[in-house]
């Protein structure tokens, strides 16, 4: 399709077939979802919204099942797939629902350290090591690839919701 070289913003009709996709913008699969809290910042674990149906909310409790994924964009790593259909489910947050994203994190209830699954946490939008296995089942969401040894900050999750 044309000369090589950096092409922005092309759009193709109908199927389209690579033998390899290599993409260089981001490192997690993303689809926009409208989200019900109204200031919600970048690496946020967001759930969804029971009371309002297709929406999701910050999360705001420990252990819990309705995670949804961890919104994308913090510490500059942006999607590198977005899932939408025009006219459908566009506009909202991009929640990473896979691959690796920064996530807000707290450390409060023990250091988390790489390779600890990580669930919601009572402080909102954040994550914490899931200590528990019994009450951590269905409410995982993901894998933590870097360490927050004390207090809030942000780790690196392997996103991959159990």
């Amino acid at each position: 399709i044309g000369s090589p070289g950096i092409h922005k913003n092309t759009v193709l009709a109908g199927t389209v077939a690579v033998n390899v996709l290599q993409i260089t913008g981001g490192s997690d699969v993303a689809e926009p979802f409208n989200i019900s809290t109204k200031e919600i910042p970048k690496g946020a674990v967001v759930v969804i919204d029971d009371e309002n149906p297709g929406l999701l909310k910050m999360s705001d409790r420990s252990y819990d099942k309705r995670v949804a994924g961890i919104v994308s964009g913090a510490n500059g790593i942006n999607p590198g797939l977005t899932l939408r259909q025009e006219g459908v489910n566009e506009g909202g947050e991009n929640v990473a629902l896979s691959g690796r994203v920064y996530a807000l994190a707290d450390a409060s209830n023990g250091p988390i350290k790489p390779g600890d699954l990580l669930t919601t946490s009572d402080t909102p939008g954040h994550c914490m090591r899931a200590g528990d296995q019994a009450k951590a089942q269905g409410a995982i969401i993901g894998k933590a690839m870097s360490a927050l040894k004390a207090g809030k900050g942000m780790v690196l999750v392997l996103v991959s919701l159990q």
